[in-house]
């Protein structure tokens, strides 16, 4: 028997089209993905993709490009916005079902759920990555295994913590911790799955505030990403920026549930969030080209600005859970939603190309920094890394996933559980036929340090 499993969290639904969407201003049923959302994934990480192809040393594109140069260069901001969504998510699945602390059996699912989805194809990608640094050590004679400013190390516990996914624990910043450098948000996030059953409870008490309050609270919760950026910026550390933008992020997503769950789905509300939707994204497109102003020698650099747009992720995305408009819509197409499917694979696996076309434009004279062959081996990137994500998903994370989830050990013992009869219900069809999977996604910054020298720091 196979699980339900909706995108990012695990939903029972009936198989064809969604259901019609209720309109209770208290609980409402939670039976199918919400498709915008999932569309935003995979603008999310096409957006974090162009920001790592942008640090590439090729010049002939700038031209080309310039006009939204700014918003490349703020592809940071994908990993605040993948947290958020999966604060957002997780919430929508969980909480009116578990209606407070999780027991101990729900607790141990919660988990295992979570590990089935992230973790199959996080090892696979970890330990050929590895493997990849490992044979750079042997063979290199530059002592650079990774494109990043400090190298991690390759020790017995040092693997051991990266395929824990606990390496990011304990650590001030992101540089040299993980074999894959984009894998510092699922080792955050991880940790953040761990701590979600306890948050539930706490949202559950506070559920039945004044939703003005709450919505008030999440975009508060959200603000110390962009206050701690400022901090930084003036006092020159960013230590420990990577926990703030979890907890910041994933707290925001959470307490946005709580406001959208609440909220009728009428015609009215629909349009109102549309508009509220259009001002949040003209806000962040705003503070992004006010932050690319920056002079290079301004001590609240470019790329502390951008940070600025935090706040606004919750708005976006209750604003976007609340409408059926034209964004919406645009968002919700069939492409865009397997792009959302395909998200994760395509964080995890796009880096791993970027570092091979360094490797080459370093040891190839034809590929040299700034040539005409290096310029076209960029789009080519960008193709290979999305037909790589879509064979990693089909082919690993998709049945990967099933597979453990077949495995549930919750379900092991203690005959008919709570909601057991939820997860035989038939599972939701894409339109590709293939059973509907999520993940979760996440995303760095890096920079090059020289020119000469493509190595990449974290942001």
């Amino acid at each position: 028997m196979r699980t339900v499993v909706g995108q990012d969290h695990d939903i029972p639904a009936p198989r064809g089209a969604a259901a019609p969407r209720p309109t209770s201003t208290r609980t409402r049923a939670v039976t199918v993905e919400l498709p915008a959302l999932t569309g935003l994934r995979a603008v999310a990480a096409v957006w974090v993709l162009l920001h790592h192809l942008s640090f590439l040393p090729v010049s002939g594109y700038a031209g080309w490009f310039a006009p939204v140069a700014p918003l490349v260069r703020a592809g940071t901001l994908g990993v605040d916005l993948f947290f958020a969504l999966s604060g957002f998510l997780l919430a929508r699945s969980y909480l009116d079902r578990w209606r407070g602390a999780p027991g101990p059996r729900q607790a141990l699912g919660f988990v295992w759920a979570r590990v089935a989805r992230v973790w199959p194809l996080y090892a696979v990608v970890v330990v050929l990555v590895g493997l990849w640094c490992a044979a750079r050590a042997v063979l290199g004679s530059d002592g650079v295994i990774t494109w990043q400013g400090t190298q991690p190390g390759l020790d017995p516990l040092s693997w051991l913590r990266q395929l824990t996914m606990t390496q990011m624990w304990g650590s001030g910043g992101i540089d040299g911790v993980s074999f894959v450098l984009p894998a510092w948000s699922i080792s955050a996030e991880w940790a953040a799955y761990l701590a979600f059953p306890l948050l539930a409870g706490a949202a559950w008490l506070v559920r039945g505030w004044p939703r003005p309050l709450l919505a008030v609270l999440a975009v508060l919760a959200a603000s110390p990403t962009a206050l701690v950026a400022v901090r930084g910026a003036f006092g020159g550390s960013f230590d420990g920026f990577w926990a703030v933008r979890l907890v910041a992020g994933f707290s925001a997503g959470v307490l946005t549930w709580l406001v959208v769950r609440r909220v009728p789905l009428t015609a009215a509300v629909s349009r109102w969030a549309h508009r509220v939707l259009l001002v949040a994204i003209g806000e962040i497109v705003l503070v992004v080209y006010w932050a690319a102003t920056a002079p290079p020698t301004a001590a609240f650099a470019a790329d502390a600005r951008v940070f600025l747009a935090a706040p606004l992720m919750p708005v976006l995305l209750g604003a976007l859970a609340l409408t059926d408009g034209p964004v919406a819509r645009a968002l919700g197409g069939a492409r865009l939603r397997h792009g959302g499917r395909i998200s994760y694979a395509l964080y995890l696996v796009h880096f791993p190309l970027i570092e091979m076309a360094l490797v080459a434009m370093t040891r190839i004279p034809a590929l040299a920094p700034d040539t005409a062959a290096a310029a076209l081996l960029v789009p080519h990137l960008a193709v290979a890394s999305l037909v790589l994500a879509h064979l990693a998903y089909r082919w690993v994370e998709e049945p990967a996933q099933a597979w453990m989830r077949d495995r549930d050990p919750s379900r092991r013992r203690g005959g008919v559980r709570r909601g057991l009869a939820e997860t035989r219900r038939p599972e939701v069809t894409p339109p590709s036929g293939h059973r509907a999977v999520g993940r979760r996604g996440g995303s760095h910054a890096v920079r090059p340090t020289t020119a000469t020298t493509p190595s990449l720091r974290a942001a």
